[in-house]
């Protein structure tokens, strides 16, 4: 089975690291994964998203990612420092690229996320409405499989807005 869309994250949302992880896990399990990591921009994080923008090979893109999410949330790191941005270039083997805290494409991203509605994070787009998704670390425990099939069905009924547990 294939999981694919748009996700739109920041780098320090709790829910944004268990949704990694779990994705993570899918794709060890054989899923398909096709998914485009779209920063919903903030200015707090605007020279993480900057530089992850500024990284043209998806290969090194995923391998930044990966970097700023782990020294986000294991080592405990703030996405905001200048210091942890370039700290995560060098940890994804791109010691050529620089730190910027612009790029032409975070107003349009802002702009874009606005236009769909997105205004939480982990939110995944396709088409049609975009789904927010706050999964919690039990998630990690369960069928990785048996979520995906849940949250592919819920994406493509138009019918279903909200589902939510205490």
């Amino acid at each position: 089975m294939r999981f694919d869309g748009q996700v739109w994250f920041d780098f320090s949302t709790p829910s944004v690291w268990v949704f990694y992880r779990w994705v993570r896990a899918l794709a060890e399990s054989g899923y398909d994964i096709t998914l485009d990591w779209m920063p919903l921009p903030t200015e707090s994080e605007r020279a993480a998203m900057a530089t992850l923008l500024s990284v043209d090979e998806p290969q090194d893109r995923g391998r930044f990612l990966h970097a700023m999410l782990g020294l986000v949330h294991l080592e405990g790191r703030s996405a905001s420092d200048m210091k942890t941005v370039a700290e995560a270039l060098r940890a994804a083997d791109l010691d050529s690229h620089v730190v910027r805290d612009q790029h032409q494409l975070l107003d349009d991203l802002a702009t874009r996320a606005d236009k769909l509605g997105i205004t939480a994070v982990p939110t995944l787009y396709r088409h049609g409405p975009a789904l927010s998704i706050q999964l919690n670390p039990a998630v990690l425990s369960g069928d990785v499989a048996q979520t995906a099939v849940t949250i592919n069905d819920v994406m493509e009924s138009d019918g279903i807005w909200e589902l939510k547990k205490p």
